[in-house]
């Protein structure tokens, strides 16, 4: 591994821009823990492993032909030891395990307490429907009746409208212009959202761009069914609408309302544990659009290799072209992930990602793995981000050996011929560290 500086020096780009973030000034409650024994864990506990230790028990299957072509890296956050190598510094297609990636440059860039808006304003007869980049917003919730809850376009319309009163017919302009660029990432099938792998990103949506709040399949203009959907609200209350069209709010209007997601926090453990690119992307460009002011699939890969490099992890054999691993052009060594994993662990910085990484039989995408009496060791105590694609399997994370020291591993197979075997002999690479002492 290479050794990084302790402290991130950011750019002076890093200044919030225009991004619409809500800054929390209280400081983020402990994360709760999963029942999986990682409360109060620490990257000293138990003894230290030993480099022959590990390899008696992984180097058959960190080599098996269901791998392919792999890297696999084990490393100690108590010593910084690096336990097992097999071609770690080779750069390979990541699949969804760059959301770990992702998940700490939006904690750094974004802040952890910020929050997301979505907004309305106004000038004259035209009401301005601007989008904040929440991925997480829906059409409406249970709660919407009452006087304060979750963010949703239902209440963000009932807000407006009551502010609205009776004026006459209005025209309402919707703003997405936060993001640009292309709405597809580069390398994705033009099938995906019809598919419903991922929509197109906008920087202003609902229920993830689905055609209905239950459909897999996403329309092709996230933006303009929003707008759509919150001009019906509108009108259910009283308001008639003349028109709607695409447009920039001007500097001079006037708020009228606005809801605000949940904290970028809450934002990336749901991201983690789902494994939900949608709101990868929009975090991707959001972390774009607040360092270099560029809210793009491009100008969110090179902020994300910016602040990684900046916080001292040599990102050289890195090349990203999008935030969710959805594309097969991106290529990360496992070098890359064990670094950021380790100063997650040592509480170094970003260790909000722990409490987001799926729970080993327990939670998220790995809550039907583990299964076997093979991997039955790792239950609840491997924590790790998975990742799928056509010919790739990769699983990143930590987990805890017999004496309750965490240890990171990280494993990405390419050119896998079965995922089933893939994902099972990198389950048993995790399940034969949590049940070894490893000395």
């Amino acid at each position: 591994m290479v050794r990084r500086i302790s402290a991130v020096v950011l750019s002076a780009a890093m200044v919030l821009g225009a991004a619409p973030l809500v800054h929390a000034a209280d400081s983020l409650p402990a994360p709760s823990s999963a029942s999986s024994g990682w409360s109060a864990v620490s990257a000293q506990s138990g003894s230290a492993p030993t480099p022959a230790g590990v390899r008696s028990q992984i180097n058959r299957l960190a080599r098996a032909d269901a791998l392919r072509r792999s890297g696999v890296l084990v490393v100690d956050p108590g010593t910084e030891q690096t336990l097992f190598d097999k071609q770690a510094s080779r750069a390979l297609i990541p699949a969804s395990t760059v959301k770990i990636l992702t998940a700490a440059a939006a904690l750094e860039a974004l802040g952890p307490n910020a929050r997301l808006a979505t907004r309305t304003s106004q000038q004259g007869d035209t009401v301005y429907l601007i989008g904040g980049g929440d991925a997480t917003l829906p059409r409406a919730l249970k709660t919407d009746s009452l006087p304060q809850g979750p963010a949703s376009l239902r209440r963000l319309a009932r807000d407006t409208a009551t502010k609205l009163g009776t004026r006459n017919r209005i025209d309402i302009v919707f703003d997405d212009s936060l993001f640009s660029g292309r709405l597809l990432g580069p390398g994705w099938p033009k099938g995906f959202p019809a598919a419903g792998v991922a929509g197109p990103v906008t920087a202003l949506m609902i229920d993830q761009g689905r055609r209905t709040p239950t459909s897999r399949a996403r329309v092709n203009d996230p933006s303009e069914k929003a707008a759509q959907v919150f001009a019906n609200l509108l009108e259910k209350r009283g308001v008639q609408v003349n028109r709607i069209s695409r447009g920039v709010a001007p500097t001079g209007a006037s708020e009228v309302a606005r809801v605000e997601s949940a904290t970028i926090t809450e934002i990336v453990k749901e991201m983690l544990t789902e494994s939900d690119n949608d709101v990868a992307e929009a975090l991707g460009h959001l972390v774009g659009k607040e360092v270099l002011d560029d809210g793009s699939f491009a100008g969110g890969a090179q902020a994300t290799t910016q602040i990684l490099t900046n916080a001292g992890i040599d990102t050289s054999s890195m090349d990203l072209v999008d935030a969710s691993g959805l594309s097969g052009r991106n290529k990360v060594a496992p070098t890359v992930m064990a670094d950021v994993l380790v100063d997650v662990v040592r509480g170094e910085r970003w260790s909000q990602i722990v409490q987001g990484l799926a729970v080993a039989g327990v939670t998220g995408t790995l809550a039907d793995r583990f299964a076997t009496k093979a991997t039955s060791a790792g239950r609840g105590v491997v924590r790790a981000k998975t990742g799928t694609l056509t010919g790739v399997g990769s699983l990143a994370g930590t987990v805890l050996d017999e004496d309750g020291r965490p240890l990171v591993f990280v494993v990405i197979g390419n050119n896998v011929r079965s995922q089933a075997q893939a994902r099972d002999t990198m389950d048993r690479i995790a399940s034969r560290l949590a049940e070894c002492g490893c000395r």
